[in-house]
């Protein structure tokens, strides 16, 4: 052991030694010149390396996740610099410290990261730019808060005589690059006379993300119309596998492998059932598992003998991990030989049949808490593929106060959406970018190809708070093939095809303007020439009504009464983008919705996240549109009208029996909003922009058949109407009844009404939709039940409806008019199937039977905000709140200081007013709250009053939530010097890429002294002036010490907490929770 230990000690000494020999030569280098170019010098003739182990020989949890880095298709453009080369640094947290102004020594502190170059690349200066060849592939373990801390660098660097010289940089930082587009554009800057120059723009695919073990469940699978060989019913079974490439198997994580599964089968079934399929691991990223196919195989089952194949499918995992959902079409491969005339030899013979389609659910067990978007295709052999290259925009409009856009594509085509990078200030953007869609079809005929429509482009400007609309055209699948031959595809893709290479005008307010777009368009490979294309609509623009729904329009307009007609507009259409007027239901469909989005609250939630913003803002004074579910998604803004339709789409994808209503508001303005019909008679009206709901009971007959299997419904049915003949009966009793919960009402506006004149209390005030207390009674409507629930009196319809008349009423399929005698949306019923109440728009007893189809391909919600990238939305927001206060404080030579203490306490607690507006507060939840606040009382310094407001805000923009924020709040201008300030943010994503933002400001200020304090102070003083025969003292040294005295003091009153007096503990306080300022000061 002795030996041993004595080498070890001897290693540690030489290399201790070589360590003090750098620092020596570090030294010597840099005692003749203080200048940077030395200290650089300096730093690079030491080889860094890392100290300690190797990453491998680490254990995992020491180094926290593995992620995956990798870049590809490296272009740049307006260089100034003749055969650049980049170079790439990838994360690290080096750091050359010169502390000699200090007597100290330039000190080298942390690691490198890796870096990897790429080769020259030959573009003329300022030129169209050029394209590196080179794709690099990196591993390396980072923890999730390091992840802030450290960055990818890119350095544009030149030959020189003897070494490399960087002529521009730039930098992402790591937790930004792993929550953002993987399309990224940078500019590589320079400092020189105090000028930052533009030396190039880089573009590139940057895949950052996390190596995750996704656990996939298979489940509730089943197949249509399925092939069966012979006459016999097949005995179906499915098996599932995904398959890895041979060449990609050695990039990949070692401990991936293939896996399938397989189901049970089924007897003599052409369309089977198979509820449990089994499951599967995947390692990987989640880019690489989007890029990956699953193959569905289907075999009839043979006990005795082989199984038989009747059917395969390759369905793409795109999309999949947010709605749960594989389908595609089944086709069977056969081979036979046939007899070459001309030769007289046999050969092999290909044969594909379309043997049904099958579809099934899949469930992943949980996501990487970080996750990058923008969806990038990879191309794969034997696939057919439509290539669009996105060349430049020209004289777009502005569309941002600076006079510029910031333009970005997306293309649609077949129900799926790609779209480009960001060029930021620009109004002639470049995009050089080429995007591939996967033509999904099981066997490749024109009439196939012909049902995914025509290509959409559609050119948005970026903005946090919902994008705007700049313009969109069309590419015709016909002019594709009418194209002459050309080479097509970017650079790593080339193929040679009938290439469109054409210049588009925007079409904006269904008018053709002066916005252009260069694209090319092409099918990889080329589909055969007989392949033509000619019945393939093109999509119009400025269309009125088909003629039979005008005419049924006019026929239905005589059964309304004429005192209704005068009292409402009752429209039955909508113009929608492009001035097309559209049967109102046509705006509606059963959406198919994500696997975790399941829940009535978190759907109006999420509805109510997108934006709203009126027509004439949206289309430049253009009023009452109707935006098309895909346009509404992709701009994630819209009116009521937009919302309303939304929601009832999601809603009927839940098989609940939803309708969007249309009618006026109390202040006689047209609007819309959503009517649930429960099983049970009760009607449920929904405001889409509060998600508040209003509940009228026994307002249609319910579902029969369901209250009489429930003996729970029959006995609730037999009570009510016991309720109601003892109203009739008494009515007086009935009020005297209801008094106590009108006293309770009282006390509560009282207990409000007092706590808004409080000066003294601790006060969030919670800007959201509706009164907190209305809430509260709602929740306690949903969710008690049993006998208490029913023995409550219901609030008076009329005081609780904001609508004054509702018009119509309309879902997917139909609409019907109100043709009772008022339209009070409280006084009716709902009974639609009664013709004396609704009038039927679509009626067969009428002569009118048209089918009532959507007129947009497949329709659905984006993906969620990952956890991630809603931490990094509120850094920004709480960076971007603080900045604007400091500087406006600065400009008024006010102090500002910002507790960073408090931030993290403030954020654990944020998520609990989200929670509030799900209604999904448990119990746990509210004792955390309390204990939440209590923390924060207990943080608030001794002598001080708190106040914090907490603001809800349905977008991401920092500057605008700045802006808004000090325009309401005047904490900013406080001129006290002793106002200290605290901030935190909290950001909870929804599908269709919406969020919630949660913002608490928070201010401190010093409490007036009392009288006591006072008379306190005065003695103090009196008995200071009693001292002076004392021994004498320097006056300039007392004055320092009551100086240095009264700091302290200072800073101890804000950092201690226990010397508090009860009395100036000051309870922090919200209008949604009166008991936790009770239970606040018993603590």
């Amino acid at each position: 052991m002795s030996d041993n230990t004595s080498s070890e000690e001897e290693k540690n000494n030489t290399q201790n030694e070589k360590e003090k020999d750098k620092q020596i030569q570090l030294e010597d280098s840099t005692d003749n010149s203080s200048s940077d170019e030395s200290i650089n010098q300096a730093v690079e003739s030491i080889v860094m390396k890392p100290k300690g182990l190797e990453e491998e020989e680490l254990e995992p949890e020491e180094l926290g996740p593995k992620f995956k880095l990798v870049i590809r298709n490296i272009t740049i453009r307006q260089c100034t610099t003749k055969s650049p080369k980049i170079r790439f640094t990838f994360g690290g947290n080096f750091k050359v410290v010169d502390n000699r102004h200090k007597g100290g020594k330039i000190e080298t502190i942390g690691e490198k990261g890796k870096q990897f170059t790429t080769g020259k690349c030959e573009v003329e200066t300022g030129g169209s730019g050029g394209v590196f060849k080179n794709e690099f592939v990196k591993y390396k373990r980072f923890k999730y808060e390091d992840l802030e801390d450290q960055e990818l660098s890119i350095e544009l660097i030149t030959t020189g005589c003897c070494d490399l010289k960087t002529v521009g940089s730039a930098k992402i930082n790591l937790q930004e690059l792993a929550n953002s587009h993987i399309q990224r554009e940078v500019q590589t800057e320079i400092h020189q006379k105090g000028k930052h120059k533009i030396t190039a723009k880089i573009s590139f695919h940057c895949y950052f993300q996390e190596i995750w073990n996704f656990d996939l469940h298979f489940y509730q699978f089943e197949g249509r119309n399925l092939l069966s060989k012979n006459e016999q019913e097949p005995d179906p079974q499915i098996k599932l596998k995904i398959k890895s490439k041979f060449i990609n198997f050695f990039k990949r994580d070692k401990n991936f492998q293939d896996r399938d599964c397989k189901s049970e089968h089924e007897l003599n079934t052409k369309n089977p059932k198979w509820e449990e399929v089994g499951n599967i691991t995947y390692r990987g990223i989640f880019s690489e598992l989007e890029n990956e196919d699953l193959t569905c195989e289907v075999f009839n089952h043979n006990t005795l003998k082989k199984s038989t194949k009747i059917g395969e499918s390759l369905i793409e995992m795109r999309g999949f991990l947010d709605y749960g959902l594989l389908e595609g079409p089944l086709v069977l491969t056969s081979s036979s030989s046939v007899k070459n005339e001309s030769t007289g030899s046999k050969e092999k013979q290909i044969t594909k049949t379309e043997g049904g389609s099958i579809l099934g659910l899949v469930e992943v067990n949980e996501l990487p808490p970080h996750r990058q978007y923008g969806d990038i295709v990879i191309l794969k052999p034997g696939r057919q593929y439509i290539g669009v290259h996105l060349i430049r925009g020209v004289n777009l409009r502005s569309a941002d106060p600076n006079g510029f856009s910031d333009p970005f594509v997306i293309v649609e085509f077949g129900g799926f959406k790609q779209r480009t990078k960001v060029i930021y200030r620009s109004l002639d953007p470049i995009w050089e970018e080429t995007l591939y869609f996967t033509v999904k079809v099981g066997l490749l005929t024109e009439q196939n190809i012909a049902e995914k429509g025509n290509i959409k482009v559609m050119v948005f400007d970026d903005d946090e708070a919902g994008d705007d609309f700049l313009g969109s055209c069309e590419i015709e699948l016909k002019d594709i093939v009418n194209s002459p031959q050309g080479k097509a595809g970017s650079s790593y893709n080339k193929c040679t095809s009938r290439l469109l290479n054409e210049r588009y005008s925007l079409v904006y307010n269904g008018e053709e303007t002066e916005q252009k777009i260069d694209l090319k368009a092409w099918f990889q490979p080329d589909v055969p020439h007989e392949f033509k294309f000619e019945n393939v609509k093109k999509k119009q623009t400025k269309t009125k009504l088909s003629k039979s729904f005008a005419k049924r329009e006019g026929i239905w307009r005589q059964g309304i009464p004429e005192n209704l007609l005068k009292e409402g507009d009752f429209e039955i259409k909508g113009a929608d983008e492009d001035y097309c007027e559209r049967f109102i239901p046509t705006f509606m469909f059963k959406m198919e919705l994500p696997r975790d989005l399941r829940d009535r609250r978190a759907i109006a939630r999420t509805v109510k996240c997108f934006t709203y913003e009126n027509d004439e803002i949206t289309f430049g004074g253009r009023r009452d549109v109707w935006c098309s579910p895909n346009f509404f998604l992709s701009l994630m803004k819209g009116s009521a009208e937009e919302h309303a339709a939304l929601m009832v789409s999601m809603y009927l994808g839940l098989d609940l029996d939803a309708y969007l209503c249309q009618g006026k508001t109390k202040k006689g303005d047209e609007h819309y909003w959503v009517m649930i019909r429960e099983n049970d008679g009760t009607i449920t009206l929904i405001e889409c922009s509060t998600s508040k709901e209003y509940h009228l009971e026994d307002k249609w007959k319910g579902k029969v058949e369901e209250i009489e299997l429930d003996p729970k419904k029959r006995k609730k049915k037999k009570k009510k109407k016991k309720k109601k003949k003892k109203k009739k009966e008494n009515e007086n009793e009935n009020e005297k009844g209801n008094s106590d919960d009108e006293d309770s009402d009282e006390l509560e506006k009282k207990k409000r009404e007092k706590k808004k004149d409080s000066k003294k209390s601790k006060k969030i005030e919670l800007e959201s939709s509706g009164d907190e207390d209305e809430k509260k009674d709602e929740e306690g409507e949903e969710g008690e039940e049993g006998e208490e629930e029913e023995e409550e009196e219901p609030i008076k319809d009329e005081l609780i409806l904001p609508y004054m008349s509702v018009e119509i009423i309309a879902n997917h399929q139909n609409l019907w008019a109100n043709i009772q005698g008022t339209l009070d949306p409280a006084e009716i019923l709902y009974d639609l199937e009664n013709k004396k109440l609704w009038h039927p728009f679509v009626d067969p007893d009428a002569g009118f039977t048209k089918a009532v189809k959507p007129f947009y391909k497949d329709c659905r919600l984006g993906p969620r905000i990952p956890e991630g990238r809603g931490k990094l939305f509120a850094t920004r927001i709480r960076k971007e709140v603080i900045a604007g206060y400091t500087n406006f404080r600065h400009g008024k030579n006010l102090k500002t200081a910002f507790l960073k203490k408090f931030t993290p306490v403030i954020e654990s607690g944020l998520d609990y007013y989200e929670k509030q507006e799900l209604q999904s507060v448990t119990e746990e939840d509210e004792k955390n709250y309390k204990i939440w606040r209590g923390k924060i009382a207990e943080m608030c310094p001794q002598g001080y009053k708190f106040d914090a407001f907490t603001i809800n805000f349905t977008y991401t923009d920092p500057t605008r939530i700045r802006n808004w924020i000090m325009d309401k709040y005047d904490f900013h201008q406080d001129e006290s010097i002793d106002t200290v300030f605290a901030c935190g943010a909290f950001v909870q994503g929804y599908f269709g890429r919406v969020s919630s933002v949660w913002v608490m400001l928070c201010t401190m200020t010093v409490l007036p002294k009392s009288l006591d304090e006072q008379e306190q102070d005065e003695d103090k003083d009196n008995k200071k002036g009693k001292k002076k025969n004392k021994k004498e003292k320097s006056k300039n040294n007392v004055d320092k010490k009551t100086e240095k005295g009264s700091k302290s003091n200072r800073k101890i009153t804000i950092e201690n907490n226990k010397s508090k007096k009860k009395d100036e503990m000051v309870p922090l306080l919200d209008d949604s929770d009166s008991s936790s300022n009770d239970e606040l000061n018993k603590n």
